[in-house]
Formats: structure tokens, sequence, C-alpha cells
């Protein structure tokens, strides 16, 4: 009974919670609390995906995990060769969804160093501005590259095209990305869309997330600038997207974002409390299903 609940609660957190929560416009109400419930619905789908597989490999031993784990390290459990195979299975699971996102986080370090010292030899370092770069180039362009040596990347044609108000508007996006390190909440999902790269619901949480990224930036950088004047920006400079492993201040959901600035939904508790507990629910259940015994 619970490796088959289990089973059904990865499948409900991979395809279908996804789908629906990336369509929600709620979201957009209280983007911090929906990224932690993103984050819950990712870490807890992987928990209850492999949890359904050891439940049924280690069935025959009976108890819990650490009851059938400890039953195999002293050779007094023994398991049928079919359990063994799915015993293994959920150990390659484990394996490949750790690994991919090591992978992903080593070559995304590995492109952004590689990009930073491209950028220190074509742009211009920006007078008065801490790891400000402007970068020659007709097209308007802001984007941040986060981590050891931050940069912050202006084209010459988005000096051009914005007024200093909207200019201060885009540079204090940026710096709030660095700040709060929303490059770290968007690579989990980066690497769950390449490990499991079929599923329709894990494909949606990446621009989901990004989204909800944005956001974030935008409501911090509206504590110090004019709310208006990062909407003007955000419109002028248009869809521009960034290079990999950068965070740009546009993208394909900027005409969202404007209407976002010019109109700010009010704050909902509700939501946040809800968002929050829910979260903490999906933790809880694949984890405690875990930890307990699954032979009743």
């Amino acid at each position: 009974m619970t490796a088959l609940a289990l089973a059904l609660l990865a499948l409900v957190l991979l395809w279908p919670a996804p789908l629906l929560l990336a369509r929600a416009r709620w979201t957009y109400r209280e983007p911090r609390a929906a990224l932690v419930l993103w984050q819950a619905i990712g870490l807890a789908a992987g928990l209850a995906l492999i949890g359904a597989a050891v439940a049924v490999a280690l069935a025959p031993l009976g108890g819990g995990l650490f009851d059938g784990l400890a039953a195999l390290a002293r050779g007094t459990g023994r398991l049928p060769t079919a359990h063994t195979v799915l015993f293994l299975v959920a150990l390659g699971l484990l394996t490949w969804l750790a690994g991919v996102l090591v992978y992903r986080f080593l070559a995304t370090l590995w492109v952004r160093r590689r990009h930073r010292e491209l950028l220190d030899l074509v742009a211009d370092p920006w007078p008065g501005q801490a790891g400000g770069r402007v970068l020659a180039h007709p097209r308007a362009v802001a984007y941040c590259l986060p981590g050891a040596g931050s940069r912050v990347v202006l084209s010459s044609g988005a000096l051009d095209l914005l007024d200093p108000q909207e200019l201060d508007a885009v540079v204090a996006h940026e710096r709030a990305h660095l700040a709060e390190r929303h490059d770290l909440v968007v690579l989990p999902f980066a690497a769950w869309r390449t490990a499991l790269p079929g599923l329709p619901g894990v494909r949606r949480a990446r621009p989901a997330v990004a989204t909800l990224v944005e956001m974030l930036a935008d409501d911090r950088a509206c504590a110090v600038c004019d709310r208006a004047a990062l909407a003007t920006a955000l419109a002028r400079v248009g869809t521009a997207a960034a290079p990999e492993g950068a965070l740009a201040a546009t993208g394909r959901a900027t005409l969202v974002r404007v209407q976002r600035l010019l109109d700010p939904p009010a704050p909902s508790p509700v939501l946040r409390f809800g968002c929050y507990a829910g979260a903490a629910a999906l933790l809880a259940v694949p984890t405690l299903a875990l930890l307990a015994g699954w032979s009743g």
C-alpha cells in the first residue's frame, strides 16, 4: 500500500501538478511562496518516485527503510532476484538525478567562467558600477552573470535607449538577482528537465520558475526604484534572452511582468500560508513513508 501511494504521489507531482501550477496566475501575488511550493514539488516527486521503488524492493525484509538496509548490510536478509533488480534500479535513479544536478552545476560554473573571461576582454568597465561591464552592441540588452566575480552587463544600445531613472531600475533588478542568488533557485529545475525530459510537467516547470524569479527581482528592485520606470525599461529593452548561465532583466514573460508592475496584485497572507503549508506537507508525506514501516 505504501509503495502504491508513493507511486501515485510521484505521478501526480511529475505530471498534472506542475502543469496546473505553471498555468496558475495566483502565484504572481506571492512569487516567493510559490517558488517554495515548486521546490517542494520537485524534491517530493524525487523522494516519492525513489521511495516507491525502494518500498517494493525491500518489502520481503519487512520494516522500513533503515530496517531493510540494515538487514542487507548485516547479511541477515536476502532479496529475491526481481526485488534485487528493482533495488538497483532505485539506486540508479537516485544516482542519475544527483549526477545530473552536479553536472549541471559544474557545467554552469564553467560556462560562467568562460563568459566572464570573454566579457573582461571585449567589454568596457562601467564607471561607478562594481562589476559592471558595457558591451558595444546596438541591440538593447541587460543581464547579470552570478557567482564569484559577478558581472552586471548592459549593451551600449541599452545605455542609449534608457533614461537615467530607467537605467537605475534595470541595474537594481540585476543586483536583486545577484543578492538573492536566483541562479541557484533555477538550477535544480534545469537539472530536473535534463534528467526527465519526456514529462510535460517537468518541461513546464523551468519557464514557470524563471518567471517567478524575475518577479521577485522586480519586487526587490521596486523597493529602491520607481515601479513605472522599471516597467518602461522592460518594455523598451524588449524580450532579449540571457546568455547561458546568466539572468536577464527581460524574457518571454516580459509583458506579464510589465502589467504586474503597473497594476501590482495585492499580497495574500492566505495564499502565502497555503503554499508554505502545502510545501511542508509534500515533503513530510514521502519522508515519513520512507522512515515508517511499509509491510501493512
